[in-house]
């Protein structure tokens, strides 16, 4: 198949825009979107190619997927490889064994399902993750696995009907199943896969004259939508319209093959396109690496530095590996595939090799997991309903109610509880302890969309309404980080109840009547109540910063000694400290800070007695909750200081 220039150009600005946006340098904010013209691209191509074959009478499907794995896996392989072993010597225990399952999702095309387990492609963790990127290569093979089948088995004049009805599924999909999980619709192939079905449509009509007049219209506002788009999205779900624009462009550019693409002005972005797919495997687990190793985030010139180095390293690949391995008169035989198996298992085998061999030691995934209190169980999804593992003994006397940093104070409430005080969690991620009043999350990959919103308006009711029903709770404890609250660049808040709610921007005025509301509620119930502050943190992961330094690997950046300086807490934690002055003031609640247990000398470090005091975000290690709680016996505390 004749590479077409205009095409290879494509792929270049794709692979650029996500490269760029990777490197984080604020220049791009939707680089990401360069990943949707790459899917529709490869629905383009990959029919284009299956469609020919099948009218020739030539396609057959060993021959398909074994061009398919050559051209593919030696470039993948690799660059698994190599990044599979700069990890075993620089990653921590916790992404060296989420690295091992990224590594054998990869290898089996199933890497999509894996990091949808492990978070969110836009959370803080993700750019820890060294073959994140993987989860679209999956997806591209799983249609590939596919779309064979549907033109074989299909008659052709099916086609164009069958790819219609795909894509309108898929979008359907798409939008319910992200208005309900936003990260299953970002991971799942069904809710991707209309993407790649635009592809596909564009390869079927583009012979068809009707075709001409309106793509001619088209192609220069398509050409500015994806110039435009990456720099100012509209926002919001992804994918959702972002995406969907830039993949409409992308068929309009497509199917005008307009004469301008032919000429040497468009040459050096097909170059890059050329060696595209060895830049997209290799750029990646560079910025990965560096942000592993550098505390907080490496510097701009490092970035540059980086950028450059994947450029590099990748027209190498491809003109010593990809290139020669494609265009090499290799055909299909059976032993061919079973060397191609055999070399398949001895990558997936280095990292778990490397396990065994001690490479993440079980004591810090242990002291770094999530600390979720009492138990994963006594996380609530929808409504609360604590079972018997969520509290330590019936009836309970004190609640602990808020979002995770509440469940982080569990273990430490509980290890200094007094006598007759026994705790029951009431917990929801993000989701704070405010009637009438919740987030709504307002940047690309949130997950606390409207119906999440209503949800957690839903839970908090849920919750005051097992207090009233359980009179031999005297107390509760209120926790949360509040900042979701009061930070109108990345939240909103609905305020009212799940079946009346409006939508405004989070403010402290609407935080601080959505936390008057609990107060109010549970002192009309004769109950005492008391607020437990954020402890100090910055924005960057404490806990890998303090694996890092415990194992003596390398560690960079300003904050490489993993102490939080206390004047900069105070600067990043302002809106938060300024809210609980006043919650103290305003509504007459005392707010107990953690910051003296925590405090050595100017700042407070991640470390104590050998041990990890904070894991991910700010948040409080099983170890650190019960360290930071005996030596400020914050149980006794609750119970003093509580009105």
């Amino acid at each position: 198949m004749t590479l077409r220039q205009d095409i290879q150009a494509l792929r270049g600005i794709a692979v650029l825009m996500v490269v760029i946006y990777h490197a984080r340098l604020g220049l791009l904010p939707a680089g990401y979107l360069g990943v949707d013209i790459f899917f529709v691209i490869s629905g383009f191509l990959i029919t284009s190619m299956i469609r020919t074959q099948i009218d020739q009478d030539r396609f057959s499907f060993t021959e398909f997927y074994f061009r398919r794995a050559k051209r593919l896996l030696p470039a993948a392989y690799t660059t698994f490889t190599i990044t599979a072993l700069i990890a075993t010597v620089l990653l921590t225990s916790v992404e060296f064994r989420q690295f091992a399952q990224q590594l054998l999702g990869a290898v089996t095309f199933t890497a999509n399902f894996v990091l949808m387990q492990q978070g969110s492609y836009f959370g803080g963790d993700a750019e820890l993750k060294p073959l994140l990127h993987t989860w679209s290569l999956s997806i591209e093979e799983q249609y590939y696995l596919l779309m064979p089948a549907i033109l074989f088995f299909t008659p052709r004049r099916m086609w164009l009907g069958v790819a219609s009805a795909a894509l309108v599924l898929s979008a359907i999909a798409c939008i319910v199943i992200g208005l309900w999980k936003p990260q299953i619709a970002f991971y799942f192939f069904p809710t991707r896969a209309w993407e790649l079905a635009i592809g596909s449509i564009g390869a079927l009509i583009i012979h068809r004259g009707w075709t001409a007049r309106p793509v001619e219209w088209l192609f220069w506002p398509a050409v500015a939508t994806l110039i435009v788009l990456p720099i100012h999205p509209i926002g919001g779900l992804h994918p959702g319209a972002d995406a969907a624009l830039a993949c409409l462009a992308t068929l309009v550019i497509i199917l005008r093959h307009h004469p301008l693409s032919d000429r040497p002005v468009v040459r050096p972005l097909a170059f890059v396109g050329d060696f595209s797919y060895s830049l997209y495997l290799i750029h990646w687990p560079l910025f990965a690496f560096a942000m592993n190793v550098w505390v907080q985030t490496p510097p701009t010139w490092l970035k540059l530095v980086l950028i450059g180095t994947a450029l590099v390293l990748a027209w190498l690949q491809y003109r010593l590996v990809e290139y020669p391995v494609h265009k090499a008169p290799i055909r299909f035989s059976w032993p061919r595939v079973a060397a191609a198996l055999a070399i398949s298992a001895s990558v997936i085998a280095v990292p778990y090799v490397a396990i065994g061999m001690g490479a993440a030691p079980s004591r810090y995934t242990e002291e770094r997991r999530g600390n979720t209190g009492l138990g994963d169980a006594c996380v609530s999804d929808v409504s609360y309903k604590p079972g018997s593992g969520c509290m330590t003994r019936s009836p309970p006397t004190l609640l602990v109610w808020g979002d995770s940093y509440a469940m982080h104070l569990i273990p430490g409430i509980v290890a200094t509880r007094l006598p007759g005080q026994e705790v029951v969690q009431a917990t929801k991620y993000v989701c704070g302890p405010l009637i009438g009043v919740a987030p709504v999350g307002h940047f690309t990959g949130s997950t606390q969309n409207t119906a999440w919103a209503k949800g957690c308006l839903a839970y908090n009711n849920d919750v005051l309404a097992y207090l009233r029903d359980t009179p031999s709770i005297r107390t509760v404890a209120i926790a949360s980080v509040f900042k979701q609250y009061l930070t109108p660049a990345e939240f909103h808040v609905m305020r009212g109840t799940p079946a009346a709610e409006r939508e405004q921007a989070s403010s402290e005025a609407a935080a601080i009547a959505g936390l008057g509301n609990t107060v109010r509620a549970i002192r009309a119930l004769g109950r005492r109540v008391v607020v437990i502050a954020p402890p100090p943190a910055l924005d960057w992961d404490a806990g890998l910063c303090a694996e890092r330094l415990l194992r003596g690997l390398p560690t960079r950046g300003r904050y490489a000694d993993c102490a939080v300086p206390d004047d900069e807490y105070h600067a990043y934690r302002a809106p938060v400290l300024h809210f609980l002055d006043r919650v103290r003031t305003h509504l007459d609640v005392d707010v107990i800070m953690l910051d003296d247990a925590l405090r050595a000398g100017t700042g407070y470090p991640a470390i104590a007695d050998g041990r990890i005091v904070y894991i991910a975000n700010g948040h409080l290690s099983y170890w650190g909750s019960e360290y930071v709680a005996r030596r400020m016996q914050l149980a006794r505390q609750i119970d003093r200081r509580a009105r």
